[in-house]
Formats: C-alpha cells, structure tokens, sequence
C-alpha cells in the first residue's frame, strides 16, 4: 500500500494543515475586509440601522440625549398660551411617547439613513488613516478618533419641531461614540499591521498546502483532492458553529437585557460577512470534490473525460481561449482589492497548472478522441428509449391495484379481471406473446434454440 501510495504521511499532514490554516484565513479575511473596507463598513452600518430593533435602541438613545440636553417643559411653557402653561409638564411627557415614534419613523427615512452611513464612513476613513499612521491630526501622541452622532440627534429632534432647541442646547460632546483614543492607537496600529499581513498570508499558504499536497500524491491525486475538500468543509462549518456559539455567549455577557434584542441583531450583521466567506469555501470545496471525481478511476468519470478529450484535443486554442476568458473576468473582479487580487491570481494559477495537466491526462487515455464516440453515445441512447417505448406495457391500468373497498368488492374485482382475461382474444395474446419472444431473442435474452423451442410451443 505504501509503495501506491508515495508520501501518504505527508499528505495526511499536509491536509490537516490546510485545514487549521483555513480556519485562521477565514476569520483574518473577515475581520481584515469589515474592518479596514470603507464600503463594507458603510453598507454593514447601514444594514444595522435598517434593522427594526437596532431603529428601536438608535432612537431610544437618541430621544434620551434629547430629553437630558433639552428643558422640553420650559420649552413647552415659552409656546403654550395663558393657563395651559400649567400643563407643560403633561404635554412633555406625551411628546415624549410621540418623540420616541417619531424617532423611529425618521430612522426609517432614506434621508436619515444617508447621514448614518456617511457619518460612518467618515470615521472609518480616519479611523484607517489613523491606524496606518497617514493622519496629520491624530497619532498615537494625543487625540480620539469618534463616532459623531450630534447630526443624527439633531434631525430627530426637528421631526417633533424642537430641532433649534437641540442645536441651541446641545453640547457637542453629546452623541460622541469614541472608537478608539490616544492610549490604545499604537497598540491598535500594530494589531492592524497584524491583521492585514495574516488575511494574505494565510489564503496563500492554504492555496500552497493544497497544491504541495496534490503534488505529493501522484496515483490517488484524486483521493488528496477529495481528502482536502471535505476537510474544507469541515473548517467552514466549524467556523459557523463558532460564529453562533460566540454570539449566545458574548451578547448576554456585553448587552443588558433591554437592549439584547438590539446587540443580537448588531452581532448577525456584523458577523454576516464572516458566514458569506465560510460559506463562499464550501461552494469552492464542492467544485473540487466534482474535480477529484472527473478525475478519479470511476467508469463513469473515465466515460466523461472520454467526451471531454474532443475538444481539448482538437480545439484546445478555443477551450484555454475561454478558460482565460474567465478568468481573467475572475480576476478583475478583486482587482480593488490588493489582497484579494493576489489570492485570486493564485487561484488562478493553481487552476491553469491543473488544467494542463487534467489535459495531458486525457490525451494519453484518449489519443485518437473524435466524435465518433460522441455519436455512437447518442446513438446508444436513441436505441435504448426506442426499446423502452416499444416493451411498453399496452394497458397501464390492468395492474393498477383497487383503491379503498371490502373483500367482498375485491373478490368481485378479481372476478371481472377473471372474466376479462378468458374473453381475451386468443390470437391476440398469442400474437402479444410472440412479439414478446422476438425482443428478448433480438437481446440477447433467448437463443436461437430457446427462441425456436418456444415459437414452436407458441403455435400448438
């Protein structure tokens, strides 16, 4: 077994490999692009504020700062008239239910949603600058990098017609969410140094393992090609149990209970991205097992690459014409990506170097393919549904069982098929016979001394 199997060690190393590198791929990739992508950052927080709960906290918060900022009941009884004065403080308290719907009504508005996320992205772009030291303004010597939310409390606060009010009373530290400060900057720009060299890293070593590993099995390639998929597999729904368990676990421990639902909804769309990467290898890992099959020594994968040998054969310019077609359109769909561009090209090389070979494979089993194979395949199968139509059985319903009824009806029943058949037509059953012995002896089935021997038998 050693000797068909060369470096079987190595290759079980090597997979297992692949499959801790993945994992470590997978969630460097992950936080590498929600983190340091702007775009990705933009549509996650805008996703957030589109969720109803998620709306539902934003506003609280929102209408809160309001309320704690703003003398809403000497407000009231500047604008109320003569006695109703009295009642600032009762109509203050039914703004406030209003405000609260108010606010969520406004998070709903397309408007508001435009000053959320570009209020995100322009502190992701300085939180990046920062994090790659390109900041003038902030360095790891003093400053804070925030989230400015004062815009979005202010334009909550126009819809229940106290927006002067809030811009007037309103102090500008209100509605600041600190990102990161001054103390934690270099710590944070080295984490991102790490993070960013990690996620490339770890996707080309995966790719290398792979085709090391490939490289080293050569007689059960396929076998390797098999083995790696499904430990991808396996990595990727590891990776989504993780991402599940971590979220039963970190969002109790860092919400309080009136906002969990909020903090939930926070946690699935931030981590979605992570899921669409783990699921993006389990695709990929599925078109590798059809890989090692169409590969391996299976009839069935010798038969297609039987076909597949035509046009590679005989067109091979038009086959690798398309192949680079695609990939090249493969290609320029990361290519804003440094990161991802390089990971796509090396797939890309990978993929060609096993298209080389997957063809010199096919021209030595298949030297002389043309399409005579082709057409003596359909010629095969046109023979085949010809004969299953005419073996077909001339009465579908005689052997159709009874539905619902007593014995007494399916005696009766038996009886009329009884009768049915002694009022057959006995030249017909005999001619129905003999057509029968002509198929199976033109099969194979019958000899032709079995198939005399009964034509004779037929004819008494």
């Amino acid at each position: 077994m050693a000797a068909e199997r060369p470096h079987r060690g190595w290759v079980r190393f090597l997979t297992i490999l692949v499959g801790i590198v993945t994992v470590i791929a997978i969630l460097s990739t992950w936080v590498d692009r929600q983190v340091f992508d702007t775009d990705e950052w933009g549509d996650t927080s805008l996703k957030m504020l589109q969720n109803p709960e998620i709306q539902k906290a934003v506003a609280d918060y929102a209408v809160a700062e309001l309320y704690a900022n703003v003398n809403v009941d000497k407000e009231l009884k500047n604008v109320l008239p003569g006695d109703t004065k009295d009642l600032s403080g009762v109509a203050a308290g039914a703004l406030r239910q209003v405000a609260d719907q108010g606010a969520q009504r406004a998070l709903g508005d397309q408007r508001i949603q435009d000053l959320w996320r570009s209020a995100n992205i322009q502190t992701h772009k300085t939180l990046i600058a920062v994090l790659e030291d390109k900041s003038d303004v902030l360095s790891t010597d003093g400053g804070q990098v925030k989230l400015e939310l004062q815009p979005l409390i202010v334009e909550i606060a126009s819809q229940v017609g106290l927006g002067e009010q809030a811009k007037a009373n309103i102090p500008a530290s209100v509605g600041q969410i600190e990102i990161v400060n001054s103390s934690e900057l270099a710590t944070a720009q080295k984490i991102s140094s790490l993070i960013h060299g990690l996620a490339l890293v770890a996707s080309l070593l995966a790719l290398i393992l792979i085709a090391l590993a490939v490289y080293l099995s050569p007689g059960y390639r396929w076998l390797t090609v098999l083995w790696i998929a499904v430990t991808l597999i396996i990595t990727s729904v590891i990776v989504l149990i993780l991402r599940s368990v971590a979220g039963g676990i970190l969002v109790p421990e860092l919400a309080s209970p009136d906002i969990q639902p909020a903090a939930q909804a926070a946690y699935d769309i931030g981590t979605d991205l992570l899921k669409s990467i783990a699921w993006t290898v389990i695709w990929a890992s599925l078109v590798l097992i059809a890989g090692s099959w169409l590969i391996s020594p299976n009839k069935a994968a010798k038969s297609t690459r039987g076909f597949l040998a035509v046009p590679f054969g005989r067109y091979p310019g038009a086959v690798y014409g398309v192949l680079a077609l695609f990939a090249f359109i493969f290609l320029i769909t990361g290519a804003d990506d440094q990161r991802g561009f390089l990971v796509r090209l090396m797939i890309v090389i990978l993929v060609g170097t096993g298209t080389y070979f997957f063809r010199r494979q096919l021209m030595l089993e298949n030297p002389d393919a043309d399409f005579s194979g082709i057409n003596d395949f359909f010629e095969k199968s046109r023979d085949k549904a010809k004969e299953a139509w005419g073996n077909r059985p001339r009465d579908i319903t005689k052997n159709l069982p009874k539905i619902g009824g007593d014995k007494s009806s399916k005696a009766a029943g038996e009886a009329e098929t009884k009768v049915m058949a002694a009022e057959a037509d006995p030249e017909t059953v005999r001619l129905d016979r003999l057509e029968r012995l002509a198929s199976m002896h033109e099969r194979g089935i019958l000899t032709d001394e079995e198939f005399a021997e009964e034509k004779a038998r037929l004819r008494k």
